[in-house]
């Protein structure tokens, strides 16, 4: 669809949107008809020198980079300029954001993104970052590791409103772990793609009509394996928080796709190759991890 019909459609249907929800319904259409446009203008990264403490930073707590080719690995150093450029990292509950912490964060999230052409994360607008466990303020727009009834401790957030919220110390165990298929801010970061559209539906903005409707039949296949094995309580595919909505399936099959993607090839190809395809990316084909049993 060219960009003149676009903009006749959004004014055509405005209004009513308006009408039916407010500003916030004519946001969220706006988002959700930003699927049918062309991908953006190729990405401009920062090209002053890198600080010479982040590759070691990056060497020891971010050991899933180190499978990167060296040209990924510089074109991940200049996004996380950009990234720490633009968006804040704060410290709650006493927490003091070291240059460790914010590169840590920065480089996982923007390893979902380092192959991208384009800009992501473009609604993101802060990250804020506690000691450990945290209570979330009860909103029903968030999406969390924990459960989503009454507030409780939990590792990490991510809210329509652009912020993320991380547990330092679960960062720091999940990055420990490289291979274990849970990380915290993988799986945030997930959500923040997945919700760049207005809606947190494990559904990613993708580039053409055709790779909608692969991506909808694969994760639906996908998503129902999960859902079933976890109702008959036989072993899932992936982890049995996966199958609370397709939001977390998507976040937590990122999360897999990255930590352990031998594992996810062998149990969902299908899935794992539409995730190959998304994040431009195939961590199995550069994986030293073993083969699942």
């Amino acid at each position: 669809m060219a960009q003149t019909g676009i903009t006749d459609l959004i004014a055509a249907i405005g209004a009513g949107a308006v009408l039916a929800g407010g500003v916030y319904g004519l946001l969220l259409l706006t988002r959700r008809l930003l699927r049918l446009l062309p991908a953006g203008p190729s990405l401009r990264l920062p090209t002053g020198p890198v600080p010479n403490t982040w590759p070691l930073i990056l060497e020891q707590q971010v050991p899933l980079t180190g499978e990167l080719s060296e040209p990924e690995r510089a074109r991940l150093l200049r996004l996380v300029q950009m990234f720490l450029h633009e968006v804040p990292i704060e410290g709650c509950s006493g927490l003091q954001v070291t240059e460790e912490m914010q590169v840590t964060i920065a480089a996982t999230a923007c390893l979902l993104i380092v192959n991208f052409p384009y800009p992501r994360f473009t609604a993101l607008r802060r990250v804020l970052i506690y000691p450990d466990t945290f209570v979330p303020v009860h909103l029903p727009s968030r999406h969390t590791r924990g459960v989503e009834t009454e507030p409780e401790p939990t590792l990490g957030e991510a809210w329509r409103d652009g912020i993320v919220v991380l547990s330092w110390s679960s960062v720091r165990r999940g990055d420990a772990d490289a291979s274990g298929g849970r990380n915290v801010v993988l799986h945030e970061f997930a959500h923040v793609l997945d919700g760049e559209d207005g809606a947190f539906d494990g559904s990613p903005i993708l580039e053409s009509p055709s790779s909608v409707r692969d991506w909808r039949q694969v994760f639906e296949a996908a998503f129902g394996l999960e859902h079933d094995a976890v109702r008959e309580s036989t072993e899932p595919p992936l982890e049995p928080y996966a199958a609370t909505n397709r939001a977390e399936f998507f976040a937590v099959a990122t999360e897999v796709f990255f930590e352990a993607p031998v594992r996810l090839r062998q149990r969902l190809p299908e899935l794992y190759e539409q995730l190959r395809l998304f994040y431009r990316q195939d961590p199995a084909a550069r994986s030293r991890s073993p083969s699942a049993p």
